[in-house]
């Protein structure tokens, strides 16, 4: 029987100073990440046990170091950075889908917010 699934983390919150605007590198912004890690979840839906699946706890730490670590001017380099990252460090891991989202942008008009959504394929 195959168990090949998907690990997913919803609106992970985080502070950054990303942005192509001065001010967005000045006085930071809130973003909302998506994460989507395709991966086989045989292993861990027979044994029960967190060594034999990808730990969504040290993903969101990933990832919340490696968005942090650098200032990006791209949402679109951003995404890039977090699926390098998450695939470098987890080889059971064979595709991953970030999203990105600005709640509130620099930019006039009424939104929810903006963003890009990238798939990235080992």
């Amino acid at each position: 029987m195959s168990a090949t699934g998907q690990i997913f983390i919803e609106a992970l919150d985080l502070y950054a100073y990303h942005g192509h605007f001065a001010e967005e590198g000045r006085l930071g912004q809130r973003f909302s990440m998506d994460l989507v890690l395709d991966c086989d979840l045989r292993a861990s839906s027979l044994s029960d046990d967190i060594a034999d699946t990808v730990d969504y706890g040290e993903v969101v730490g990933l990832a919340t170091r490696t968005f942090s670590g650098k200032r990006f001017k791209l949402l679109e380099a951003a995404a890039r950075a977090l699926a390098e990252a998450i695939l470098a460090e987890y080889p059971a891991v064979t595709k991953v889908a970030v999203t990105l989202r600005k709640p509130a942008p620099p930019i006039p008009g009424r939104m929810d917010s903006v963003g890009v959504k990238l798939d990235f394929t080992r």
